[in-house]
């Protein structure tokens, strides 16, 4: 009886492309120790097991590939080959067809395949491995395979298989069963969708509660006959809301993938490029464990494919001049990754000879991109910028790597489009580095809502780096526009009911009004705001006609009151704002004389808590410390007295309780003012601290930063 071999297709085009790339990646190591047995193994192995499934699934051309790749590593295995630099250029010529073959049949023309080149192309293979192969191999014709989803395949008849090798397939060994399953990436999309649905929903119930339980508690009566309900509704809020957010960490968890999915495509193209340069170089990369979103990942093969390039053409210099230079023959790059909070850092790095900053003033001049005037002021950042103008090129030849302008845009355009900003530094003596900073995510952002005139708006936290309060007097003017000063640095300001033409409801009645300090590529401006009111995580939906359209908006939430807030695009109101590179002052800010800075201990186990604040506190002049949880506060106080203790309940080791209990035992620290900043609502929580000692329990749910120092103010007099 036939056996329908086509539901097995799918699975078998996806397993051979993960053994294809296991392949590339070994025989790269493999090239750099020809004598390692166990690797040397490896590699035959995995070439056996595409041989064998290619066999099984009637993929002939495949099978017939990889049957002399397999030869040939048996013979080197058995040391009846020496394996030259020839034999490694034909492995990796066989392996590039494998891919193409995967593909379907109407689409190998175009990739340069025909039954001669894979007739060929094994005949060759049996001339380099047996020996009998002399000079240079001829340049393959394969078209390197499409990234994009293939069509579905139908695989190629298995006739002119012998009985023996598809008899031998089976003694392959047998692939371990897998605890997973492959799920359709849309799926999961349409999954998070929903997900995002129900944090809207659990918003609103929280809304809700909230609302009724202030109603209740207004009404004597109704509160004594409820208060039971009360609780219940409470405790199932705060079930269902440990529930929700467990199940969004488990769905992102479920999109992320480790940077090794893009990473491990990298190797193969440097070691080639490098040779087509007659250049040496050791690609190192760091930290592939590191997870970032898939659909962020396949958006960014493409910029670090152009940031590798570059390091590989412009960057390492030839061997002749690094050992003028006294440096190491072979050049190195670093391709790394690593998480801090929120985000994933991916950084490029080469110890080549550094961006010549003299002759990307001159190109700029000659272009007309920069005036004379204002090239000579412009420092080393801004200058590094320029190379990602579109058409931008420092090479005076056209080759087919480089010189025609195309691919730094490309990188800022893709990392901006994905929320993201990209660095440059640069030192003739130690290379140059490109540091890309992404969201783990694009599905659901921690975003600040803030008020301008009666209209709420979300700015994603990622693109704000600390928020200030400002006097009207601090605001100055520097070439017809608002600028404040902040630690040294002159910053272009913009009030945010001026962009969208609001009212500015309540700002000149107030003593100080607070400035977020956003950033987008290299550029920093101040956003003036009428309140902030707090964090809060948002699902971002997309802006149907007409307005997807509307300047400086980058789509829209709902809020758990059902209120619609328009998500602010950060790039595009720096860009109108002309933001500049920051500046730094020739004076530097004097602390006020006579007026001692006050020191605060803040306890915080969550980091980008403990930062938000740091920042909010560090901005109006006090010294902030930070400690991890309420043990290491309690010993930091022991060692210096600080002027005021803010600390959050829920913290390892010793709770905030605790902490405060504890605090207050000792003769220094009686009368210094404590804030508890907790998440902890409930009336017994309250209770519980203030009999514990602290000043003030503020919520982060209500948190501000005005209200926060505010209430420092009132406690230190």
């Amino acid at each position: 009886m036939a056996f329908d071999k086509s539901k097995f297709i799918d699975q078998f085009k996806t397993e051979t492309r993960e053994r294809v790339q296991a392949l590339s990646l070994g025989l790269l190591k493999l090239e750099k120790s020809p004598s390692d047995r166990e690797l040397l193994n490896s590699m035959m192995r995995e070439a056996h097991s595409i041989k064998g499934g290619a066999t099984m699934m009637g993929y002939k051309r495949i099978a017939d590939i990889t049957h002399k790749m397999e030869d040939g590593l048996q013979r080197a295995l058995n040391g009846e080959l020496s394996l030259s630099k020839t034999c490694f250029e034909m492995l990796f010529k066989c392996l590039d067809v494998v891919e193409p073959l995967l593909q379907d049949k109407v689409t190998w023309n175009d990739s340069g395949i025909n039954r001669d080149l894979t007739e060929d192309l094994c005949a060759l293979a049996e001339k380099v491995f047996s020996g009998k192969f002399e000079g240079e191999l001829p340049r393959s014709p394969v078209a390197p395979a499409p990234d994009a989803t293939e069509p579905s395949v139908k695989p190629e008849p298995a006739s002119g298989i012998s009985e023996a090798e598809t008899i031998e397939a089976p003694s392959a060994p047998a692939a371990p069963v897998e605890d997973s399953v492959r799920v359709d990436i849309a799926k999961l999309n349409r999954l998070i969708n929903l997900s995002g649905e129900l944090l809207i929903s659990k918003i609103r119930l929280e809304e809700l509660s909230k609302e009724l339980l202030v109603k209740a508690e207004a009404q004597g009566e109704a509160y004594a006959v409820f208060s039971g309900v009360m609780k219940d509704l409470t405790s199932v809020t705060e079930r269902i809301d440990l529930l929700t957010e467990n199940m969004q960490d488990e769905m992102m968890k479920v999109r992320m993938l480790p940077v090794a999915y893009l990473f491990n495509s990298f190797p193969r193209a440097m070691r080639d490029l490098a040779q087509q340069k007659r250049k040496q170089v050791d690609l190192v990369i760091e930290g592939q464990d590191t997870q970032l979103d898939k659909a962020i990942l396949d958006e960014m093969k493409v910029p670090l494919m152009h940031l590798l390039r570059n390091s590989v053409d412009h960057g390492i210099e030839s061997p002749e001049e690094r050992k003028r230079q006294n440096k190491p023959a072979s050049g190195r790059i670093k391709l790394s990754a690593t998480q801090e909070g929120s985000q994933v850092v991916i950084s490029v790095t080469d110890d080549g000879c550094g961006i010549d900053v003299a002759k990307v003033r001159e190109i700029a001049v000659a272009r007309d991109l920069v005036s004379q005037e204002h090239i000579s002021s412009m420092v080393d950042e801004q200058i590094f910028q320029l190379l990602f103008t579109p058409g931008f090129s420092t090479r005076e030849e056209v080759s087919d790597i480089s010189g025609r302008g195309v691919g730094l845009d490309v990188v800022r355009d893709t990392v901006i489009k994905l929320k993201g900003m990209v660095e440059v530094s640069s030192d003739p003596a130690r290379g140059t580095s490109f540091i890309i900073r992404l969201p783990l995510t694009l599905a659901i952002t921690e975003s600040l809502l803030v008020v301008a005139g009666s209209d709420i708006f979300a700015i994603p936290v990622d693109s704000v780096i600390e928020t200030v309060r400002i006097n009207l007097a601090d605001l100055k003017t520097v070439e017809t526009k608002d600028v404040i000063t902040v630690r040294g640095h002159i910053l272009p300001v913009v009030k945010l009911h001026d962009v969208f033409g609001l009212p500015a409801k309540g700002i000149l009645e107030k003593k100080f009004f607070p400035v977020l300090i956003v950033q987008s590529v290299e550029k920093r401006i101040g956003i003036l705001v009428d309140e902030l009111m707090g964090r809060q995580e948002i699902i971002s939906k997309s802006m149907g006609d007409p307005l997807k359209h509307v300047k400086h908006i980058a789509g829209a939430t709902i809020l758990g009151s059902g209120k619609v807030v328009m998500i602010l695009d950060i790039p595009s109101i720096i860009h109108s704002a002309e933001g500049g590179v920051v500046r730094q002052t020739t004076a530097k800010p004097k602390a006020a004389p006579g007026k001692k800075k006050k020191t605060i201990l803040l306890a915080e186990d969550t980091l980008t808590t403990a930062m938000l604040e740091k920042n909010i506190l560090e901005s109006v002049g006090y010294a902030v410390v930070i400690a991890r949880d309420g043990k290491e506060a309690l010993e930091k106080a022991a060692q210096e007295k600080f002027d005021l203790v803010i600390s959050d309940v829920l913290m390892p080791r010793m709770d905030g309780f605790e902490l405060v209990t504890r605090l207050r035992r000792e003769k220094n620290y009686k009368e210094v003012p404590i804030i508890i900043v907790t998440t902890r609502e409930s009336d017994e929580d309250k209770r519980k601290g203030m009999e514990a000692g602290a000043n003030a329990y503020l919520l982060k749910s209500d948190f501000t930063s005005e209200g926060l120092l505010e209430t420092m103010e009132r406690l230190l007099g």
